[in-house]
């Protein structure tokens, strides 16, 4: 089998494109618009009477008419972990019956009548392509009313149970679980983040469980963009950070609220400050994307939106953006089609830093997003954009900060000509700008799956991508496959299973002698990527649904000087295809291209290519890619050799 992939789908793309950032995004906690709730009767379910059952009629209707019907018994609410979750909410009752139903935009209802009270709820599925599975409470008390279901009323049923409450919902073992429970776990909790949410506008009298809220105005929402939220699953501790602060505090899930000691609550000092700023750090994103609201922009439209680093009103940082300066960015980005009508959606703040130090000489918000086309399409979710504030007050583009154009990818892999798969990984790194990075002879990438030394990419004398040491296969890893005679790391599946669902990768540059980490203005040139779903294991990969296409000529035949017509089927609707063509003519002759483009509502797509004759071609690649909700790329593949 040939394996000299030497162009990968991320190759010359734009920052907004879906391979200069194939994937991000940390959670936040910040909850999406709550269903209104009222309280009251309700019937059809153990423990309620049905409605008006306690009244009997004054007298008995006419035979003819039909039974009065009982009144649902509903809860509703949002389940959202920094943005509104995708996916399905489930109830168990105490008797462990269970009713599933959609989320609709984040928003819920479902009806439990005829369900024994109390109820634990359980949220799953994705928020900004990431994995979520979060959970809430209710009891008899709560029917026909609001429960939202957060990372906050997680962390509320989880110091109820005394361990993480997926085990809670898993267990079943909560017929016991009373009114003045969650109200002393919810209240013990809000006590903990008073002051950042008055801090930032919230009344005193807010309930984390039921209060209703709109987002990305109201002071809640503000508040809970800053707070995020993670469980130590070996020790039961709870760690909560405020990202604009880095300040964090802990709560142990075995100690009750009524049992705790005093704990200092988490200080609200400056998050007056970071309440306005998180609106007009998100207006800045609007106000680029709204620069294609009905074409494409001038340059310089962009350029007033990014900072400069001759100007210092605009802060101290100079735009640099996966290699590229401001005038480049600019130039590149307002040729880009698919940003007309486009829109930039799960906006995550990740970190606001008003530190002002020799790391930060500027206020500067880190802050991850996805780009949709004017249909809705996703074409790339793009992490690490850095937003800085400048001495007029203003928040701009700053980029990045990378002197390297660094777009990794999880693949899962299908060969069209023999139908075996492979799981991999791909470190694409490119320097597109020597001047500020001639000192960087390679990179190691280090992280979960990965050899214990990491993999070294270095520089290749020709530019383009950089390949692994030592490597077959250019710059893909690949940790599992059925393909004869590809190399591969053998990874087992419950190895595989065993990585992070979110596995963070470190890239260090070094300088020639292959020890000494590179720096670019005194800092080192280390960066960090994570991805939205670990790799598949081989098993999931044989079971995943592949891309089909047909060509026009067939690839074999094509030699370029005319159309190569692509028709794809199967696609994620939801999501951009990639389709790539490659004709080697010899070790350095070639010509290839790749695109993006939108699915249709039905995952069809097409694409025609038309590359320059090549006479004699040694090697033939073309591939069709797809996405998954956690952002992997699925990838049908076909290649030919010349005879």
């Amino acid at each position: 089998m040939k394996t000299n992939f030497a162009i990968s789908a991320a190759s010359g793309r734009s920052f907004f494109k879906t391979t200069r950032c194939a994937c991000a995004v940390a959670l936040l906690i910040s909850l999406g618009a709550c269903g209104g709730g009222g309280g009251g009767g309700g019937g059809g379910f153990a423990g309620f009477p049905a409605s008006g059952s306690g009244n009997p009629p004054a007298s008995n209707p006419p035979a003819s008419d039909p039974p009065a019907a009982s009144a649902p018994v509903t809860f509703s609410g949002t389940a959202a972990s920094g943005l509104p979750l995708v996916g399905t909410v489930t109830v168990k009752d105490a008797k462990g019956a269970t009713k599933t139903e959609p989320l609709v935009n984040g928003n819920y209802k479902i009806d439990v009548s005829g369900m024994t009270a109390p109820f634990v709820f359980r949220a799953e599925g994705t928020v900004a392509g990431e994995r979520v599975v979060i959970h809430s409470a209710a009891t008899a008390a709560d029917v026909n009313g609001t429960i939202n279901i957060t990372p906050l009323t997680d962390l509320v049923v989880a110091n109820i149970a005394g361990r993480l409450a997926s085990q809670y919902f898993d267990g079943g073992e909560f017929a016991s679980l009373t009114p003045e429970q969650l109200k002393a776990e919810s209240d013990g909790l809000k006590a903990k983040l008073l002051p950042v949410l008055q801090a930032m506008g919230v009344d005193a009298s807010i309930d984390l469980l039921r209060t209703a809220f709109t987002p990305l105005s109201s002071a809640l929402d503000k508040a809970l963009d800053v707070l995020r939220v993670s469980v130590d699953p070996a020790t039961n501790v709870a760690t909560i950070t405020n990202v604009v602060t880095q300040q964090q505090i802990s709560d142990d899930l075995a100690v009750k609220a009524a049992a705790e000691t005093s704990t200092t609550p988490m200080s609200g000092s400056g998050m007056d400050t970071a309440a306005n700023d998180i609106v007009l750090i998100r207006k800045v994103l609007s106000d680029f994307v709204g620069k294609f609201a009905t074409g494409l922009p001038a340059p310089s439209e962009l350029l007033s939106l990014m900072t400069d680093g001759t100007n210092p009103v605009t802060g101290t940082y100079g735009f640099r953006s996966s290699d590229l300066n401001a005038a480049q960015f600019a130039n590149e980005t307002a040729t880009d089609t698919n940003l007309v009508g486009a829109s930039f959606t799960d906006v995550v703040i990740k970190r606001i830093n008003y530190t002002i130090d020799a790391n930060n000489t500027s206020p500067r918000a880190y802050v991850e997003f996805t780009h949709k086309d004017k249909n809705g399409v996703a074409f790339s979710n793009n992490q690490g954009m850095q937003i800085v504030k400048g001495t007029d007050g203003a928040w701009r583009l700053r980029g990045d900060g990378r002197v390297l154009d660094i777009n990794p990818h999880v693949h899962a892999t299908k060969e069209k000509a023999s139908g075996c798969v492979s799981s991999s990984l791909q470190f694409e790194i490119q320097d597109t700008n020597t001047s500020n990075s001639g000192n960087v002879a390679s990179v190691v990438v280090t992280g979960p799956g990965l050899p214990a030394g990491g993999l070294r990419h270095s520089r290749p004398s020709s530019g383009g991508p950089w390949p692994i040491d030592g490597g077959s296969t250019y710059n893909y890893y690949y940790l599992t496959s059925n393909c004869p005679g590809l190399p591969n790391a053998g990874l087992s599946d419950s190895a595989i299973a065993a990585l992070p669902a979110t596995p963070e990768y470190t890239f260090t540059a070094y300088e020639s002698d292959g020890t000494t980490v590179a720096k670019f203005n005194g800092f080192d040139i280390i960066y960090k990527h994570r991805f939205h779903g670990r790799p598949m294991t081989l098993a999931e990969a044989v079971a995943t649904s592949y891309p089909g296409f047909s060509t026009t000529p067939a690839l074999s035949s094509y030699s370029g000087g005319s159309d190569f017509s692509i028709s794809a089927t199967g696609l994620n609707p939801g999501f951009a295809a990639q389709f790539f063509l490659n004709l080697m003519a010899g070790p350095s002759g070639g010509a290839q291209d790749l695109a993006d483009v939108a699915s249709s509502a039905t995952g069809t797509a097409s694409k025609t290519f038309n590359l320059p004759a090549q006479g004699s071609v040694a090697y033939r690649n073309m591939f069709v890619s797809t996405y998954d909700s956690s952002w992997r790329e699925i990838v049908l593949r076909d290649n030919t050799t010349a005879e």
